[in-house]
């Protein structure tokens, strides 16, 4: 199946009132899973790789591994797992080390149907921002990332931070934006703390949205992060915005993860073993 008429199948479908989901996993048994929830696509990066350890996502952004190798560690289980399913890699654009069309084609080459740009810059700001930035390994670097990805014929979701990234990814020919609002999902005993409430999240979305608008295309916003930890607020953001979807991540992985094991945990040593007399 081709990229144009996988995304014209999702744009179909939430027209019928469908939620498009996204789901971020860091191994193959978390795939599985999402598979078996009905995600409508896959991606594997580092921060999952991370988080399925039990670390906290915002490490993932701190310097101590490789992100692309990680990504390329976990990906054929995630791939095996997935079972049609397209998977997208999470690439790290700024390693002064990689040329982004080998980056992209090594993608491929492990059973990638498709790109995002994670970790991705907006996670960071002030002085280390402006110096990446002036560098010219700043935002740029993503929308290259994905312009290349797109020429090739992937699948791409684009994170943005602001109306203005989401009109330079729609440029690029980006086919899905995820709205990111507050950094790190909150939530959970690695979480994050929320940095904004659900409605400043909400006015990010709405403004994101209206700024794709202007350029003509029509490309499904799926927001993530923040304060959009469960159900409960993801049901808002589309009451309220025309949002079409969702990103998981830690909400689709670490946070039920934990959640069941502890559940199972507990029922087990409920159990009373039987005492002879």
């Amino acid at each position: 199946m081709t990229k144009e008429t996988y995304i014209s199948q999702l744009l179909a479908r939430a027209d019928q009132g469908e939620c498009i989901i996204v789901a971020g996993v860091g191994c193959g048994l978390t795939a599985k899973g999402a598979v078996g929830g009905g995600a409508d696509l896959l991606c594997a990066y580092n921060t999952a790789s991370y988080r399925i350890q039990g670390l906290p996502t915002a490490l993932a952004f701190l310097p101590y591994d490789d992100c692309n190798a990680l990504a390329f560690s976990i990906a054929p289980q995630v791939v095996a797992a997935a079972g049609g399913i397209p998977v997208a890699l999470g690439l790290g654009a700024h390693d002064p080390r990689r040329d982004l069309e080998r980056l992209v084609d090594q993608a491929v080459e492990l059973g990638a149907a498709g790109v995002t740009n994670e970790p991705f810059l907006g996670m960071y700001e002030g002085d280390l921002r402006r110096q990446m930035e002036a560098s010219g390994f700043g935002f740029s670097r993503e929308v290259e990332l994905i312009r290349i990805a797109s020429r090739k014929g992937l699948t791409t979701l684009g994170y943005v931070f602001t109306p203005e990234e989401a009109v330079a990814m729609a440029d690029a020919g980006v086919d899905l934006i995820g709205a990111m609002v507050g950094g790190v999902t909150s939530g959970g005993s690695a979480g994050g703390a929320a940095t904004i409430d659900l409605s400043d999240a909400i006015r990010t979305i709405e403004r994101i949205i209206h700024a794709l608008d202007r350029t003509g295309r029509r490309i499904p916003v799926l927001p993530h992060g923040g304060p959009l930890n469960d159900v409960a607020p993801v049901q808002e953001v589309f009451r309220r915005t025309r949002a079409m979807g969702y990103v998981t991540g830690s909400t689709g992985e670490r946070v039920p993860t934990e959640r069941a094991v502890r559940e199972k945990i507990v029922a087990f040593k409920a159990i009373r073993r039987g005492v002879s007399g």
